[in-house]
């Protein structure tokens, strides 16, 4: 008779050195994301004029700094739910928003409205792409939405269709886009890296305009929507 050798294998906890590991190596991964985006802006500087004007390095160096805020702000809220290896996106989103007014001391330029609904969780990896966008489009509406330089007031929606599928949609109430342009293929930088990141998130993008304002919606992947932490 053959003894068959049964063993019990219990998964434990990761160690300090691992969860360490874990965090340089994601941390390693979102600063070369953020250095390819700024890249993606010198070369979009270096094919423009040869000289530009201190409000036009400003909005730049504004734009850069959102990204690095955007970044830096996902590992701050990391670090308060070291448990938990999701993130909680209206929550995130949200700190993102007023994160960015504080950091760079646009209270005077940006007012915020929102609508999340709670509960709505993804991992750190595809939370960072979607704050990048979000961060983008803000940048983007504090630049152009009024060039008369009133405030802009931006809209920060996070929802649950029928179909189970979660869409965050943000905009403003400017002045929208030229009547001829083509959002799904036309536009600066901003818009470029917004489409690229979303493509990256396997995202649904729409992008609306009329003279009331400009909206980005983007829908994401069903795979997303299956991490959800029940209410406490």
């Amino acid at each position: 008779m053959s003894v068959m050798d049964l063993r019990v294998v219990t998964k434990t906890a990761p160690s300090e050195t691992d969860r360490l590991r874990e965090a340089n190596h994601r941390i390693s991964n979102h600063l070369a994301l953020l250095a390819g985006m700024i890249q993606t802006q010198a070369v979009a500087v270096e094919r423009g004029p040869a000289s530009l004007q201190r409000e036009a390095v400003r909005a730049l160096l504004r734009e850069a700094a959102s990204k690095v805020v955007s970044v830096g702000h996902l590992h701050r809220h990391l670090t308060q739910q070291p448990e938990r290896g999701t993130v909680n996106l209206c929550d995130y989103l949200l700190e993102v928003c007023a994160t960015l007014v504080s950091s760079l001391s646009l209270f005077q330029r940006v007012s915020l409205v929102q609508r999340l609904n709670a509960n709505c969780h993804v991992q750190p990896e595809q939370a960072q792409q979607i704050g990048l966008m979000v961060s983008e489009i803000v940048m983007n509406s504090v630049k152009h939405a009024h060039p008369t330089g009133i405030p802009v007031q931006i809209s920060l929606v996070c929802r649950r269709g029928a179909d189970g599928r979660m869409t965050v949609e943000i905009g403003d109430d400017g002045v929208g886009l030229p009547e001829d342009s083509n959002a799904a293929t036309q536009g600066g930088v901003g818009f470029r890296l917004i489409r690229s990141l979303a493509k990256t998130l396997r995202a649904d993008l729409r992008i609306e305009s009329d003279p009331l304002g400009l909206t980005f919606l983007i829908a994401l992947p069903a795979s997303i929507q299956l991490i959800v932490v029940a209410a406490r």
